[in-house]
């Protein structure tokens, strides 16, 4: 049986375009209405641009570092600026500065935990746990006292060398700040000259961080915040004890307050990131005894040293040049240098 004419043209007609939605039927081709235009101050920029909005009339804040440390703001900055930049000089110059406070630190904190070998007897805490006579035979007549001798080598010791590498740290840090490199000799040589003014610096600030302590429990943190660029000074501005004192509290008068919170906080960091990598071992060390835990004892105290002590002299130098910044205008003596020497400026 034959299909009609109807069904014949059902089957073979060609399927109509396909219309998006909202197009009236029979006018392909032609688009929907466009949208009523919107607010002022809305949409791309003219002449269809990526980006939106209208471009800063402001220049780019100007730039230090080198490709080695990113570019570094030279300009004033915020604590988050100054953690940043701490951050990335210290990863930047990491095997220098940890090389120069290796070199002090690891001897030091060897002698001062092998000193401590006979601490609790030499037991371990679960050896004494089960035998609690050990502590007894330990605390005897004639206690030993190579923990004493060990903690105060490792003070006297400690008092020596934080000069010596917050120096060092200090003038590798600014050379890498203003876009050069220095290594561990040439600071470790600079710094030896410069020795004995970190010394008397060191021991004036702490005798009168130790004064206010005395008269008021938070009384230390007034030398410590007009002291706390000293280091810098000594190093970058070759000054004798007093003039380096009095010059780090014209420095920081004018910005007390933030600079006694930076100085607060970098404290609390260190402190929080060295008890962090030295408890481990330091419960180790107790753990097995410390007749050879002292070893573990010795890289707990080592391993956070190595990185807190140069941390803090890393932030005190970028405060150091923050403070020149904001009341000498140091970053518009950087960029005339550069543009004397033809460099352009960044």
């Amino acid at each position: 049986m034959r299909a009609s004419a109807d069904e014949r043209n059902v089957v073979t007609s060609p399927p109509s375009p396909w219309e998006p939605p909202g197009q009236p039927s029979g006018q392909p081709g032609t688009g929907p209405p466009a949208p009523p235009p919107g607010p002022a101050g809305w949409g791309p920029p003219p002449g269809g641009g990526p980006g939106w909005g209208v471009p800063s009339p402001y220049p780019p804040l100007p730039k230090a570092g080198s490709a080695r440390t990113g570019p570094l703001p030279l300009h004033p900055m915020m604590f988050s600026d100054l953690l940043d930049g701490s951050f990335r000089l210290l990863k930047a110059n990491l095997g220098t500065i940890v090389l120069v406070a290796a070199v002090f630190l690891i001897p030091v904190n060897l002698v001062a935990a092998f000193f401590q070998r006979d601490l609790l007897g030499g037991h371990g805490f679960f050896d004494l746990m089960q035998d609690p006579s050990l502590l007894e035979e330990a605390a005897g007549p004639g206690p030993s006292t190579g923990p004493l001798v060990g903690s105060l080598v490792g003070a006297f010791a400690t008092v020596l060398v934080t000069p010596f590498i917050g120096g060092a740290t200090s003038r590798i840090v600014a050379a890498s700040y203003l876009g050069g490199e220095l290594g561990a000799g040439p600071a470790m040589r600079a710094t030896w000259r410069r020795f004995l003014v970190l010394l008397a610096v060191f021991f004036m600030t702490l005798l009168l961080k130790g004064a206010g302590l005395v008269l008021c429990l938070v009384g230390a943190l007034v030398p410590m915040t007009l002291f706390l660029v000293t280091t810098p000074v000594v190093m970058l501005e070759e000054t004798g004890p007093i003039l380096t004192m009095a010059r780090s509290v014209v420095l920081v008068r004018p910005r007390f307050w933030p600079v006694m919170g930076v100085g607060v906080a970098s404290g609390l960091l260190a402190s929080v990131l060295g008890n962090i990598l030295a408890t481990p071992f330091s419960l180790a060390a107790l753990a097995i005894g410390y007749r050879w835990g002292w070893i573990l004892a010795a890289i707990g105290a080592i391993l956070p040293a190595l990185l807190t002590t140069p941390f803090v002299s890393i932030l005190a130098t970028l405060v150091y040049f923050d403070l020149r910044i904001r009341n000498e205008g140091f970053d518009l003596q950087m960029i005339a240098a550069e543009l004397a020497r033809g460099a352009p400026a960044r």
